[in-house]
């Protein structure tokens, strides 16, 4: 049996790497990016799940993002070269990699409405007002924290993200409401939803669907060890 991952503390995971579970949002990502700078890391790391917003990306592909953009313009840029060493390495595999801006955003977005609206108020650095959008490949409320604490101390920073949602996938508050700042389930409150609500039987099926082809591309890219040479 495996120890239980500790959270909120840095953990050695191997000679290259430190790792901290910090939780949903860009508060609990700054906080572990600051705790990572105590321990005199040479490179960030955003890491996890994501939400697609366009058609062409499905849940398990791989964004290995090339910039992280806020709706206020905040924006900030991924190492390419580490990127494309990734890629390289990921290459023989079968998941299937995009390049491209993420989106940040602070909350959970729980309907294709509201991917759609994020999308359109996202502007890419660079690009003319009312210019024709579409960039944003895929959204996280991580990323960019952890970016800008990066950019701030000069050190290289990436994001590799497993999608879990598609861009048409809606997900129930009822399911929102139900799991913890670390994505875990309350259930005892999770049943009493589903009790209250049988439709949501299905919902948790095809979102436990989507988690499992994320977390076994995240696998795969942590066991190949592509990251560090």
């Amino acid at each position: 049996m495996g120890k239980p991952v500790p959270v909120n503390e840095p953990v050695q995971i191997n000679e290259h790497a430190i790792a901290i579970v910090c939780g949903i949002g860009e508060d609990n990502a700054r906080t572990a990016a600051q705790m990572l700078l105590e321990k005199n890391v040479t490179a960030f790391v955003s890491w996890g799940t994501a939400g697609a917003l366009t058609e062409n990306i499905h849940s398990g592909d791989l964004i290995l993002a090339d910039s992280v953009t806020a709706s206020n313009e905040e924006s900030y840029p991924f190492d390419t070269k580490w990127n494309k060493r990734i890629a390289n390495k990921l290459s023989d595999s079968s998941i299937r990699i995009h390049h491209g801006m993420i989106a940040h955003t602070e909350h959970v977005l729980t309907t294709p409405e509201s991917k759609i609206s994020l999308q359109a108020s996202i502007q890419t650095p660079g690009q003319a007002p009312g210019q024709a959008l579409g960039q944003a490949l895929a959204v996280d409320m991580e990323s960019i924290a952890i970016a800008r604490i990066a950019h701030t101390v000069n050190l290289p920073c990436l994001a590799v993200r497993a999608i879990v949602d598609e861009a048409s996938q809606s997900i129930p508050e009822a399911i929102i409401k139900s799991t913890d700042k670390f994505g875990r389930p309350a259930l005892l409150l999770l049943l009493s939803n589903i009790i209250s609500r049988p439709a949501l039987i299905s919902d948790l099926i095809h979102l436990g669907k989507a988690m499992k082809a994320a977390t076994k591309t995240l696998t795969t890219v942590a066991r190949s060890q592509c990251l560090f040479n």
